[in-house]
């Protein structure tokens, strides 16, 4: 119970920063989708996109491998192991980010992207620093995860994100332009690798060199080769070809779109989520370094089972939110993104296990699994979106982004029952998509009949009033999970006992629903 509540409480933290950010990026990219209108933040998006792409080249194993390595290496009671592994990987990183901005510079002087017409020069060199600044920060979290202090990330992302939204209201008033945009995207990545650093001297340990066992370096070794084939290729697929495809063949505006849905089903799977996919591989891999293979498979199964619930409550509230949200939002002349979004949403919850299973294979040193599945993915990302995407542009990029995470998850499953018995607790996952379905179909129903652009919100509350007592009704939480649940709300006062009672009623019948 100990270890649960340690859990619970970094999932706390991480969770209540992450929503705080997403809630300023959401609004930043409202602010700037408005000012700047489809065809411009088409642009806007596909500048955005390709420093995330190299931020993802310049990282590629590195940031993975220190949060595993460092982890395991302080559950074995290693401190001073993972200070040098910390040390170690930190240097890997600035020569690996140095290579990709020699080689994106090399590329822009012989491609010169039509995008930055006209201002080609300041946008290059703000896309340089924005990557460099945040790929930094990028590897400092993942040593502060391996570290199990998530506090910095969470300082930063609210302190830079509340800095670099007063800027866009600023620039929106002022009536600026792209180029001054993508310059104050440029300054808020510098802000969270600054406030960053100043929170990591204060919560964390410093890392520095010194050597790393001969057995352990072997094997980070290892994972750093395979884990950075994986993360290379894996940077290819997930939606860059189909980035790509739309951008020739469909225009900047349908780039703007697919940017849309990628943003909002980024955020409500952050919003449901991070706090559990931000703990999940450190506190596995120290599951590892202590008990070994049998606990982490373990852990495994309880992980899937919370991803699975959040999954549906993406899935189920996704659909039926998506439509009237994205009207008050964006406006109007958004509308034709609705089904790209409700599509991207509903697959994102779905596929949501994927993390858990991904992280298992990290720990357990399954790095060459991982690296057949993407390469497969990969192979049928490429064949469906040169297929769909030129014929069809944005609904051709949404089935061939479909087809290729549907691919992935199935080749993933495959991989993950020869690595493990225990496998996923798929009949308690098919009890409660059951529970999923009614309440989703009931939710959309009433949002249907009531006349007015709010009426997601009744919606909402009947989706959560028949998911959350029908996943107890139907047996899906374990009993530890259940008693956590009352130990927590219980310490809230008279309302904590009643929630608590509430609990105790529905866990009656629960006992005797499914034998």
């Amino acid at each position: 119970m100990n270890r649960r509540l340690a859990v619970l409480r970094s999932v706390t933290i991480v969770s209540v920063s992450s929503y705080i950010e997403y809630a300023l990026g959401l609004v930043v990219s409202i602010w700037i989708a408005r000012a700047l209108g489809p065809a411009d933040f088409g642009r806007y998006a596909f500048t955005v996109w390709l420093c995330s792409w190299m931020i993802t080249c310049c990282n590629h194993a590195l940031t993975t491998s220190s949060t595993k390595f460092i982890a395991e290496a302080d559950g074995a009671g290693r401190a001073d192991v993972a200070a040098y592994i910390g040390g170690r990987l930190s240097r890997l990183q600035h020569w690996s980010s140095a290579a990709v901005l020699a080689v994106f510079l090399l590329a822009v002087l012989a491609i010169r992207p039509e995008e930055w017409h006209g201002y080609l020069l300041p946008v290059t060199t703000l896309v340089m620093v924005a990557t460099l600044a945040k790929a930094n920060y990028g590897m400092l979290v993942a040593i502060e995860k391996g570290q199990e202090h998530f506090e910095p990330e969470a300082i930063a992302v609210v302190g830079a994100g509340v800095i670099g939204l007063l800027l866009v209201i600023g620039a929106t008033i002022a009536q600026a332009g792209l180029l001054a945009f993508i310059a104050l995207f440029a300054v808020a990545s510098l802000l969270l690798n600054l406030i960053n650093r100043l929170a990591y001297r204060r919560y964390c340990a410093p890392y520095r060199s010194g050597p790393v066992p001969e057995e352990m370096r072997g094997r980070l070794s290892r994972h750093l080769r395979l884990t950075a084939v994986l993360v290379l290729l894996g940077s290819f697929k997930a939606g860059t070809l189909e980035v790509f495809l739309l951008n020739i063949f469909a225009g900047s505006t349908a780039v703007g779109f697919f940017a849309i849905a990628v943003t909002l089903t980024r955020g409500a799977v952050q919003l449901f989520s991070v706090g559990l996919t931000s703990t999940l591989l450190p506190y596995m891999a120290k599951s590892y370094g202590e008990h070994g293979h049998e606990r982490t498979a373990q852990f495994l199964a309880e992980a899937t089972r919370f991803y699975w619930a959040v999954g549906l409550m993406i899935a189920g509230l996704g659909f039926v939110t998506t439509p009237d949200i994205v009207t008050l939002m964006y406006g109007r002349r958004y509308s034709d993104a609705i089904p790209a979004i409700e599509a991207f949403l509903v697959l994102a919850g779905l596929l949501l296990i994927g993390n858990s299973i991904s992280a298992f294979q990290t720990v357990v040193d399954r790095q060459a699994d991982r690296v057949r599945v993407t390469v497969i993915s990969l192979l049928a990302n490429g064949i469906f979106g040169l297929l769909l995407v030129p014929p069809l542009g944005l609904a051709g990029a949404v089935l061939a982004y479909a087809a290729t995470r549907l691919t992935e998850l199935g080749v993933a499953i495959f991989y993950l029952r020869r690595a493990t018995r225990d496998g996923l607790p798929v009949a308690a996952m098919l009890r409660l998509f059951a529970v999923g379905a009614v309440a989703t179909l009931a939710a959309w129903l009433v949002t249907i009949w009531t006349p007015s652009f709010y009426g997601f919100l009744p919606g909402c509350v009947v989706f959560v009033a028949l998911f959350v007592p029908g996943s107890i009704w139907v047996r899906y939480w374990s009993g530890d999970d259940l008693r956590l649940l009352g130990n927590l709300i219980g310490r809230l006062g008279p309302p904590g006992r009643m929630l608590v009672r509430g609990l105790d009623w529905l866990q009656r019948p629960a006992a005797r629903s499914v034998p």
